[in-house]
């Protein structure tokens, strides 16, 4: 994937430490407000958080690994009791447990590789680490010899004689499973690891292709060297594999709670996490860790509300835990009036990772340009709050006080708050949200990087509660703090975005000054009309994500000229921006020593920018996945290579021309398609009755 270009960072460990003087005294220099929520609500909601009980429904979900019964797939899956027994005794309000049909499933049930010849031993048990048989391996009862293949390449398996037998590769398994199953071999022994000088002993939750021919094994690395070193002295070894392999119908269970808000059948604020990565994988922090931290934001919330600590919010908040991807789809394809009128959701993956040991943040991922919205601010919003609360005064000679709102855990860390901001990244359930055909923008919170990711070392022993503490009070604090918005509010949040929109103006304008400054003689004007785009670019999406906030005061009068007094700040902005941009490049023009050409709209430009496509009804009422029913493009036409959500998904609402679209695109994937194309692609939406010009 790209890089996006929308990408800004601010880590707790540098923010807010205030200028003052060695005289002045701590409490008075900077005391940091949140804004969107009284001091008295917020702290509630901290203090009945807690990380250890979020902690405990890792512990219960996922003490270790293990072979999923055949009776879970047939009925239900003990995530699934255990999440109803604690709806069941928090209380939770309008707890339900919706099934979609899956499909079928790869299910491991026995797997062993024992050394015979020659020495006697075991090298491999699916019942001791899981992660040790490959999904998607098939049925054996086998003895062959090992044969050393190293990573498999096409020259390092000329003149191999791998018929029928087992062969060890440092690579990936699936990367050179066709090869050696074309060329005889039986089976594979890999001990491929993603970080292996990180940790020699785990191993990869990784997959082959479904093969009715050919299984797998993992090895870590610190045993994989072994068998390679024996293998390449010339040792003959032979093994013993047994494998019992079915596949099995599954059902996708999606469990559900709804804090209802005092505007019954009203907008709603979606919080998600995936309670299942695929039914094979038991992940400690990807993703129990998100699903506890929801959980225990629920309770929390329910809890607050019925105790008359905290009011009703205004507007609902509905708490989904699902399988990944797979369950959010038919989740939101069978409810299309909830989306409807959905106001944004918070995505939960992989939070509760114990950041300084593992030298990671807490990250959040902004919606893409496409789904410009409030969202983004009042999320950044909490983590700047809870990054200014959560460390220690840092200025010379002022000691290190203890942090203004402490989220700590009993038995976690006391931490400061890790964390940054980033652009749009995809690969997990807000994808599902912010679909062309669903519609509801979606940010992702997740601890990253991650040591640990998709391995056999995802266990609660990486889990941090002080983590999951906050994880939990970013959930409960930031969904209610939406839901609960009124006018005055909505002003607050309009304050939020205003001017974290003139931040991310002048960071942008800055990165292109850069740009600018590089130029030479043969692109200087070519710098300079791409640096003015993508400042246009951004300026359009600041301005949705202004507009935005009248959705929490649609009529009130007072919000409505206070946002248009933002928005025309932030042209102002813009065009001192594009000043600016201009007199460095004449400046750059003038060292180089030629002359800057006055920037002009080609033909094909002027023709884009006049047409501006508008998303049907269409594209809502077909669901999820309305873009893969389009006829595929011919060879002699490809349309787009990537990206077609977000080019479909700039039509939403008719805000941008054709060539506004380009230049959305430009300024988060540079170059990614050219505007014939996008344009091409859009008739192709608008044939199918998706857009109208």
């Amino acid at each position: 994937m790209k890089i996006n270009r929308f990408s800004f960072a601010v880590i707790s460990g540098v923010l807010a430490c205030a200028g003052v003087t060695q005289a002045q005294n701590y409490t008075t220099p900077f005391t940091p407000k949140l804004g969107l929520l009284s001091d008295q609500t917020y702290d509630y909601i901290v203090g009945e958080s807690s990380g250890e009980q979020a902690y405990y429904h890792i512990l219960n979900w996922a003490p270790y690994e293990r072979n999923r019964s055949k009776e879970e797939y047939s009925g239900k899956y003990e995530e699934e009791i255990y999440i109803a027994q604690r709806f069941k005794e928090y209380g939770l309000p309008n707890a339900q447990i919706e099934h979609f049909e899956g499909t079928p499933v790869w299910d491991g049930i026995e797997g062993s590789l024992w050394e015979t010849s020659p020495r006697l031993q075991k090298l491999a048990d699916y019942r001791d680490l899981t992660a040790e048989l490959l999904q998607g391996s098939s049925n054996a009862e086998a003895e062959a010899e090992l044969i050393w293949i190293g990573r498999g390449t096409e020259k390092e398996l000329q003149g191999l004689d791998l018929k029928g037998k087992i062969v060890v590769t440092e690579a990936a398994a699936s990367r050179v499973q066709l090869a050696v199953r074309q060329a005889g071999a039986i089976g594979i022994v890999s001990y491929y690891a993603p970080r292996p000088l990180v940790d020699p002993i785990q191993i990869p939750n990784a997959s082959i292709r479904n093969d009715s021919t050919i299984f797998a094994f993992n090895l870590s690395p610190r045993d994989g060297y072994v068998l390679r070193d024996r293998l390449l002295r010339g040792e003959q070894i032979k093994v013993k594999a047994h494998v019992t392999t079915q596949h099995v119908k599954s059902t996708l269970s999606v469990p559900s709670v709804l804090i209802e808000g005092t505007e019954k059948g009203g907008p709603e604020v979606i919080v998600s996490a995936h309670l299942f990565e695929g039914y094979v994988k038991f992940g400690a922090n990807d993703n129990l860790s998100g699903s506890a931290a929801t959980l225990e934001a629920a309770r929390v919330l329910n809890k607050l509300i019925s105790e008359g600590k905290i009011s009703r919010p205004r507007y609902s908040i509905r708490f989904l835990w699902i399988p990944e991807i797979s369950g959010t789809i038919p989740w939101v394809n069978a409810h299309k009036d909830i989306t409807e009128r959905a106001i944004c959701n918070l995505n939960f993956d992989m939070v509760g990772l114990w950041l300084s040991k593992s030298e990671s943040y807490f990250v959040l991922h902004r919606t893409p340009f496409s789904r410009a919205h409030f969202v983004n601010d009042v999320s950044e919003a909490i983590f700047h709050y809870i990054g200014a609360t959560n460390k220690g005064f840092c200025a010379v000679g002022a000691g290190r006080p203890e942090p203004l709102k402490p989220i700590y855990s009993a038995t976690g860390s006391h931490d400061p708050f890790y964390y940054t901001v980033n652009a749009y990244q995809g690969s997990s359930d807000h994808v599902v949200f912010n679909d062309f055909g669903v519609q509801v923008p979606g940010v992702m919170f997740v601890t990253w990087p991650d040591n640990y990711y998709h391995t056999s070392g995802d266990r609660p022993s990486i889990v941090d509660p002080t983590q999951l503490r906050r994880a939990v009070v970013t959930a409960a604090v930031s969904s209610y703090a939406i839901a609960s918005a009124d006018a005055t509010k909505a002003l607050h949040i309009a304050q939020e975005v205003a001017t974290n929109a003139s931040k991310r103006l002048t960071l942008e304008e800055q990165t292109l000054l850069r740009d600018i400054n590089d130029a030479k003689v043969n692109n200087i004007n070519q710098v300079l009309k791409r640096s003015i785009f993508n400042l246009d670019a951004y300026l359009t999406a600041e301005l949705i994500a202004l507009e935005s906030t009248l959705q929490l005061a649609p009529t009130d009068a007072h919000t409505k000229a206070y946002v248009a007094q933002l928005k025309a700040q932030l042209r102002v902005n813009h065009d001192q921006g594009v000043r600016s941009l201009t007199t460095a490049a004449q400046l750059r023009a003038s060292t180089l020593n030629t002359k800057l050409a006055a920037i002009t709209l080609t033909a094909e430009e002027k023709a884009a920018d006049k047409i501006r496509p508008r998303a049907t009804k269409k594209a809502h009422n077909e669901g999820h996945g309305v873009l893969n029913t389009l006829e595929q493009p011919t060879k002699e036409r490809r349309y787009v290579r990537g990206y077609k959500n977000e080019i479909a998904s700039l039509t939403i609402g008719g805000l941008r021309s054709i060539l506004d679209i380009k230049k959305a695109l430009d300024a988060q994937y540079p170059d990614a398609e050219s505007l014939e194309d996008i344009k091409s692609y859009i008739e192709k939406l608008k044939a199918a009755g998706l857009v109208t010009y």
